[in-house]
């Protein structure tokens, strides 16, 4: 199987990218719903309405978890934008031009993106650790919450080779368009 063109490996992989495309702005249109319904029983619960029967459980659980769908649908978004980077660089894959321009700085936001997705998830456990000791729940199934902060090396690996594969992508577009000019 060929690595670039149409019927190739990158094709495939750019359905694939395609269809994560569409289901993470179905979760962020799920999310975004769940923060209003959260903002809602927030209200509700302001104003001093007390909804009854199935009802009162849902608004009890959104109050209770309403805090984490900001940082959920933040952390949607940086997913999305990697993404749709990557859609666009495989489009570049599949026309068998992988050496544009554009692809430079392309990778240069997917490290940016992995970068917030890190520093946004190190949020979200500390919301949810905080939350907890705030609540006096005991965290289920007896699990400790981490006090040192836990550092994902592989994902800031990932951001510092495509900072500098990005560097690579616009030095190669750069020879090849010196090239084109070269007699």
């Amino acid at each position: 199987m060929k690595a670039l063109g149409r019927g190739s490996l990158a094709s495939a992989l750019k359905i694939v990218l395609d269809v994560a495309w569409y289901l993470s702005w179905a979760a962020l249109v799920l999310a975004s719903l769940f923060l209003v319904a959260a903002g809602a029983a927030f209200i509700m619960n302001f104003l001093g309405y007390r909804p009854i029967g199935f009802m009162s459980e849902v608004v009890t659980a959104l109050q209770e978890h309403g805090v984490v769908f900001p940082l959920l649908i933040a952390e949607i978004v940086a997913l999305m934008v990697v993404v749709d980077r990557l859609r666009r660089i495989f489009a570049t894959l599949v026309s068998g031009d992988p050496f544009v321009p554009e692809n430079a700085g392309h990778l240069q936001v997917i490290a940016i993106a992995i970068a917030a997705y890190q520093i946004l998830r190190h949020l979200t456990q500390g919301a949810v650790a905080m939350l907890l000791t705030l609540m006096d729940r005991p965290v289920e199934g007896g699990i400790h919450l981490a006090v040192a902060p836990d550092v994902n090396l592989g994902a800031w690996f990932a951001v510092a080779a495509l900072l500098v594969f990005a560097e690579v992508f616009r030095e190669g577009a750069r020879m090849r368009q010196e090239q084109k000019y070269t007699i």
